[in-house]
């Protein structure tokens, strides 16, 4: 079967060496990939664009949140837009050789799909693994959807169902929003299996202030 068209979309600040890195290893899969460059000091994005990938460069540090909107406004204004939007971070955290996974699972019965590191849950800090865990299960209780990993941001969304979300965060908590809205809208989910890495990768989130921000989100989203 043919694989949907897709377009991998990265928000970036500061990624240095991890995002060139994973930009190296998406190129054998010949897939379209913009990066969101947010505002970096380190010139990252501009190397990214030496090794001749599309990247949309914002004057300003804005956040995750803005920088997946403003990469989304592009992609679902191209004519025609892609099937679907796989999300990556820069951080080095989300394997390029799993992209095949969510590309093998993007069927016509699906909507969305989310990364699960659950399976390798021991492979987590400490303290990632209990903020994930706190901040997952708050989400299930307030979307009765047993989704197992619902901070993860690998994870792939088609774009009339982005369209139809209508996201407005600015911050980590655009993945809190994003399935929220999804399952409100009555997305069929499936979880996709990846690798827990957190050896050497720099990220910018903080666990209990972001995780906090997080959880004001989903009780926000749930409200509206």
């Amino acid at each position: 079967m043919k694989a949907p068209k897709a377009t991998i979309l990265i928000p970036s600040y500061n990624g240095g060496e991890n995002l060139f890195q994973v930009l190296r290893d998406l190129r054998p899969l010949g897939l379209r990939v913009l990066v969101v460059d947010d505002g970096s000091t380190d010139g990252s994005g501009e190397r990214a664009r030496g090794l001749g990938t599309e990247v949309l460069a914002l004057p300003r540090r804005s956040g995750k949140g803005s920088a997946v909107r403003r990469g989304l406004e592009v992609l679902l204004g191209d004519n025609p837009p892609p099937e679907w939007v796989i999300f990556m971070d820069s951080d080095g955290q989300h394997l390029a050789g799993e992209v095949p996974r969510f590309l093998e699972a993007m069927d016509a019965g699906t909507d969305f799909l989310v990364g699960s590191r659950m399976q390798e849950a021991g492979q987590f800090p400490r303290y990632r693994f209990l903020t994930n865990r706190l901040g997952s299960e708050v989400l299930r209780w307030m979307s009765g959807q047993a989704v197992p990993d619902t901070q993860c941001g690998f994870r792939a969304a088609r774009t009339a169902l982005i369209g139809a979300m209508a996201l407005e965060s600015t911050g980590f908590e655009i993945e809190t929003e994003m399935l929220l809205k999804a399952l409100r809208l009555g997305a069929r989910w499936r979880a996709v299996p990846i690798s827990a890495v957190y050896e050497d990768q720099g990220s910018h989130f903080l666990p209990v202030a972001d995780t906090f921000r997080i959880c004001m989100a989903a009780l926000r989203y749930v409200r509206g």
